[in-house]
């Protein structure tokens, strides 16, 4: 499965390698899950979340976000979240670094090795034993390079819902519109993320491993503890 070309990739330490790559952290261990721009340089904004490994092996990596996490996120020059500035100047706008707090229940990232995307698990309920399995959400991104305790990716702004009862349809197609427009995209490689979507699309259908039934049933070790950013509390909070 290939990486998205792009002509200024997000930069990586130099030591970084390809996920499915040895040394692997054992559950449990924090794992720093990076989203940088094409271009990212030391000091730009980014998105960072704190996780616990799940699993951690040839296949990729299985991490959990626990709910009320404090993440490293892209705020507007007002310090407000990218979220809120309108369409038509969301890739035009300067950003900044700001701190915000992961809102509703945990979710489980799965980034298989060498995809150009990784599957999201929700639970519209997660609490006590019966969790409620709201489905997936493939989210479309380079393949991760990784280091020991860090991996990174640069988000394609498409994605993919999959409901509970196998429903699919495409997100956010009027911001990948948007960012061709803006020039954060060219509309080749938005075709090249297009196909991605198919590919995803088509590992569901054939059942591969991110989707197999027991992610669903999967749950944390209740002895974890909220994971913590290093240097978020220099971020103002939002």
């Amino acid at each position: 499965m290939s990486i998205l070309p792009q002509s200024t990739p997000a930069a990586v330490p130099d030591d970084a390698r390809a996920m499915g790559e040895g040394p692997f952290l054992g559950p449990g261990t924090q794992i720093d899950w990076h989203y940088r721009a094409p271009g990212w340089q030391p000091g730009d904004p980014s998105t960072i979340a704190p996780m616990r490994v799940v699993r951690d092996d040839e296949r990729g990596l299985v991490a959990w976000l626990a709910p009320g996490t404090i993440q490293e996120g892209q705020g507007s020059p007002d310090g407000h979240r990218v979220r809120t500035v309108p369409l038509e100047r969301r890739w035009l706008d300067p950003r900044i670094r700001i701190a915000e707090e992961w809102w509703g229940n945990g979710i489980l990232r799965i980034a298989p090795a060498g995809a150009a995307w990784s599957v999201w698990l929700f639970w519209s309920d997660a609490t006590g034993d019966d969790w409620e399995f709201a489905g997936w959400y493939v989210n479309l991104e380079n393949a991760h390079l990784r280091t020991d305790h860090d991996t990174y990716s640069s988000d394609h702004i498409l994605d993919v819902e999959i409901e509970p009862d196998g429903t699919i349809s495409l997100k956010d197609e009027d911001e990948l519109a948007a960012a061709i427009e803006q020039g954060r995209l060219t509309p080749e490689q938005a075709s090249q993320i297009e196909r991605h979507a198919d590919a995803a699309i088509a590992s569901f259908r054939a059942g591969d491993w991110p989707f197999d039934p027991e992610w669903q049933r999967w749950r944390p070790d209740p002895e974890w503890t909220v994971p913590r950013l290093a240097g978020i509390d220099d971020l103002g909070r939002r």
